[in-house]
C-alpha cells in the first residue's frame, strides 16, 4: 500500500506540471496576438517621422546651393598704393538650369586689415548663364595711394545665392565664391645685414657687436635704436643671466642714403652671471616698407658655464698596444651675423691617464682637424616679411621668394657648425686606465679611446 501511495503522488504531480506548461503557452499566446496590431500600429509612424527628421536636419545644415564652378578659387595679389592690378575668372555653369550671376565682394572677418568694396570692381556687373555655359568676368583692384599697408582679405560671389553672415567661416568653399588676399605693401629701403646676435660669453667680461643698415633709397633715413621691456618670465622658466643695464646701445640718429650704418653693441657680463639672457633691440626705422616687429633684433647670449673639476671615467684595455684618445667638440655658430665678439672660442682640453699600476701618464698631442658646414647666401641679407610664414605666399615672383630687396645677385659665404677633432697618442699596458679631461671654451665634447694600431 506504501508503495501504491508514492506512485500515485509522483503521477499527481506530474500531472501539475503539464497542466502549468501548458497554461503559461497559452498565455504567451495571447499576449502575442492581442500586442501584435498595437505593435504595428506604433512602428509604423516611427519610419515615418525618422525620414522627415533626416530631411529637415539636411536643411538646416546645407543651404540651399547653385551648381558653379569658379577658376581660380584663389587669388593673391601684391600690390603698391596708388596701383592697380586685374585678373580673370571664369564661371561655369553646372546646374540643369539658368542662373543669375551678380558679382560682389563680400567682406570677411578673417583679415588684418578691411578692403573698401570700392577698390574692387568687376566686370560684367550681372549675367544669365544657361546650363552648361561659361561666362569670364574681369575684376579690377585699385588700391588708393593713401591705403594702409598690411594684408587684406576678402570674397568674391559671383552668384546671389550666398549664404548671409560670415560664408568663409561655416561654409569654406560655398559654391560660386573665391577667396581673394591682397598684399598692400612699398618696398623697404633699409636692409637689416644682421637679424640677431647670439653669442657664448663668460662672466665678468665685455663684449662688443656691431649691427649693420644698408640704406637702398634716395633719401636719408632716421632711426632710433633701444632695447625693449625685459621679457616677462612665467613660474618655471630660468631667470635672465642678467639685466638689461648690462647691454649698452650706440647708433647714428640716421642713415644717409646710398649708405650703411654701424649700431653698436657693448655687453659687460657681470662676475656672478649664469645661465642665458633673451632680448632684442628694436631699431625704430622710419622706413614704412618695415614693419614693426621686422624692425626687431634678437640678442641671445649664454654664459659659458666652467666645471670646477677636469670630467673622469675608466677604460679596460685587454692588450698593451698603443692607445689612441680622440675628442671631438661642436661649436654652432656663435657670432655669425656679427663682427665684433672680442674672444677665441677654439675649444681646448687639457688631458692626463692614470695607467694600471697608478702611474700619471701625459698623452702626446698628435694633431688637430677641423671640419664646417658653408652656405653660399646674397650679399644681402634678406628682410622677412611678416606673410612669409604663409606657404601660399611662397610662389614665384612674390615678394616672400624675392626677399623683398634687390641685390647685385653676388654670392657670400656662411659659416655654421664647425666641428674640432683633437688626437692624443699614450703607450699602452693591460688593465683598468683612468682618463682625465679638463675642457675649455666648449659646451659639449665626447671621446674615442682605441686600444691597439688607430686607423688613419
Amino acid at each position: 500500500m506504501r508503495i501504491l501511495d508514492i506512485k500515485a503522488l509522483k503521477g499527481i504531480v506530474y500531472g501539475l506540471l503539464v497542466i502549468a506548461v501548458l497554461s503559461v503557452a497559452c498565455a504567451g499566446a495571447g499576449d502575442e496576438d492581442t500586442a501584435a496590431i498595437p505593435v504595428k500600429e506604433e512602428v509604423q509612424p516611427k519610419v515615418v517621422a525618422d525620414t522627415v527628421s533626416s530631411s529637415s536636419y539636411a536643411g538646416d545644415y546645407f543651404p540651399k546651393f547653385e551648381k558653379i564652378k569658379v577658376d581660380p578659387t584663389y587669388k593673391y595679389l601684391e600690390i603698391k598704393p596708388g596701383d592697380s592690378k586685374n585678373f580673370t575668372v571664369t564661371v561655369e555653369n553646372k546646374d540643369n538650369k539658368t542662373i543669375q550671376l551678380k558679382p560682389k565682394p563680400i567682406i570677411t572677418p578673417y583679415t588684418e586689415n578691411f578692403i573698401n568694396e570700392s577698390w574692387i570692381s568687376i566686370s560684367p556687373s550681372e549675367k544669365a548663364l544657361k546650363p552648361g555655359e561659361k561666362q569670364e568676368f574681369q575684376v579690377k583692384v585699385n588700391i588708393p595711394k593713401d591705403a594702409d599697408l598690411g594684408s587684406y582679405a576678402v570674397l568674391l560671389a559671383l552668384t546671389e545665392k550666398v549664404p548671409e553672415g560670415d560664408v568663409a567661416g561655416p561654409y569654406p568653399n560655398f559654391p560660386g565664391t573665391m577667396q581673394l588676399n591682397i598684399q598692400v605693401w612699398v618696398k623697404p629701403s633699409i636692409q637689416i645685414l644682421t637679424p640677431y646676435v647670439n653669442d657664448l660669453v663668460e662672466a665678468g667680461k665685455n663684449y662688443t657687436y656691431e649691427i649693420k643698415l644698408r640704406n637702398t633709397g634716395i633719401k636719408d633715413i632716421t632711426i632710433s635704436p633701444e632695447l625693449t621691456k625685459d621679457i616677462v618670465y612665467s613660474m618655471g622658466m630660468p631667470e635672465q643671466a642678467f639685466g638689461d643695464d648690462a647691454i649698452r646701445v650706440e647708433a647714428p640718429d640716421k642713415i644717409k642714403a646710398g649708405q650703411t650704418a654701424i649700431v653698436k653693441l657693448t655687453l659687460a657680463v657681470p662676475s656672478t652671471a649664469k645661465g642665458s639672457y633673451s632680448g632684442s633691440i628694436d631699431l625704430n626705422i622710419d622706413d614704412p616698407g618695415i614693419r614693426e616687429y621686422e624692425r626687431m633684433i634678437s640678442l641671445n647670449f649664454r654664459i659659458l658655464p666652467v666645471p670646477e673639476k677636469p670630467y673622469e671615467n675608466t677604460f679596460e684595455a685587454g692588450t698593451d698596444g698603443p692607445i689612441t684618445l680622440e675628442i671631438r667638440a661642436n661649436q654652432y655658430g656663435y657670432g655669425l651675423y656679427t663682427t665684433g665678439g672680442n674672444r677665441n672660442l677654439t675649444p681646448s682640453f687639457n688631458v692626463s691617464l692614470i695607467d694600471p699600476s697608478g702611474n700619471k701618464v701625459t698623452p702626446t698631442f698628435v694633431d688637430t682637424k677641423y671640419s664646417g658646414s658653408v652656405t653660399i647666401v646674397d650679399d644681402a641679407y634678406p628682410q622677412p616679411f611678416y606673410f612669409a610664414s604663409y606657404p601660399f605666399f611662397r610662389g614665384e615672383g612674390s615678394m616672400a621668394a624675392t626677399g623683398g630687396i634687390e641685390t647685385k645677385n653676388q654670392g657670400s659665404y656662411q659659416g655654421g657648425t664647425t666641428t674640432f677633432i683633437k688626437t692624443y697618442t699614450a703607450p699602452g699596458a693591460v688593465g683598468k686606465w683612468n682618463l682625465s679631461i679638463f675642457p675649455e671654451n666648449t659646451e659639449n665634447f665626447d671621446y674615442t679611446v682605441t686600444i691597439g694600431a688607430a686607423g688613419k
